[in-house]
């Protein structure tokens, strides 16, 4: 059974700790929060973006997917997903995150420019 409440405090401790760049921290809380709601896609999301922040891309990309089987209608999910795939070299496997999240929304700014930097990277020009 989730605890909603508690899963609430610690995503704001997270956040909190996030804009304060103190990224170790937040993993921490965002772990806590995932602990007490392992389905709100929003706390792996945002821990994704710490370990992305820390470089940790495997932890960014294991959350990232995490964050897109659970709301695979959140563009976001596909931003964090595809720029963890980009950082380990999973060129064509970003590519196709950064497409997918395009068809649902299609003039998102961070996929358009995630699919370029795949494309300058080493797919060529984006078709």
């Amino acid at each position: 059974m989730a605890n909603l409440e508690l899963a609430k405090e610690f995503k704001d401790l997270g956040n909190a700790e996030f804009t304060a760049k103190n990224f170790p921290v937040a993993i921490e809380h965002f772990t806590k929060a995932i602990e007490a709601d392992p389905t709100d896609h929003v706390f792996y999301s945002n821990r994704s973006a710490c370990y992305a922040s820390l470089e940790q891309y495997e932890e960014a990309l294991g959350d990232a997917t995490k964050c897109v089987e659970l709301k695979p209608d959140w563009v976001r999910g596909y931003t964090r997903k595809g720029l963890a795939e980009f950082y380990l070299g999973k060129l064509e496997d970003a590519e196709a995150t950064y497409n997918t999240g395009l068809e649902l929304e299609p003039e998102n700014a961070v996929l358009k420019e995630g699919l370029k930097r795949v494309h300058d990277e080493g797919l060529g020009p984006v078709p």
